[in-house]
């Protein structure tokens, strides 16, 4: 009985190019989808803050800056996602960036509820300060990341 062999050279060669090109397709397609799916978000967070400003009250300052905030992080997602589009180099930089915008959202947020009585003083001042550690370190780990990569990079 003959054994059965391994796949012939030419056939395992037309299969593996075609493979790769199609799950390269499937993956664009993807990627396309999730950003279509980011602007719109961020596009509704916009007529979020647009209707908040429309129709405003005292409360509404915090949701308005909070809703805009969330569009700048949401923007920086979009970013990465068209660096893996394009097929760039992966980068913390929008990670450090949107880890940066959160907290400094967070202290805006919080900072405002105090002023507003929202919240105890404590709870808020711990919460400042979490957020300003963060900063922090998020700025030192930029400076850090930087630093250490190539100028052609960055």
């Amino acid at each position: 009985m003959d054994k059965p062999g391994p796949i012939e050279p030419s056939r395992k060669s037309v299969i593996i190019p075609f493979l790769n090109k199609l799950f390269i397709v499937i993956d664009d397609v993807i990627l396309v989808w999730v950003a279509l799916g980011i602007i719109g978000v961020a596009f509704l967070l916009m007529m979020e803050a647009i209707t908040d400003f429309i129709y405003f009250s005292q409360h509404s300052i915090s949701h308005i800056i909070s809703d805009l905030m969330f569009v700048l992080i949401i923007m920086e997602l979009f970013r990465q996602v068209m660096r893996q589009i394009n097929r760039q180099s992966f980068s913390l930089n929008p990670f450090i960036f949107i880890g940066v915008i959160a907290s400094i959202r967070g202290m805006l947020l919080t900072q405002m509820q105090l002023g507003m009585g929202e919240t105890e003083w404590q709870g808020g001042v711990v919460k400042l300060g979490v957020h300003a550690v963060i900063v922090l370190i998020l700025v030192a780990s930029y400076y850090i990341y930087s630093k250490g990569r190539p100028k052609e990079e960055q």
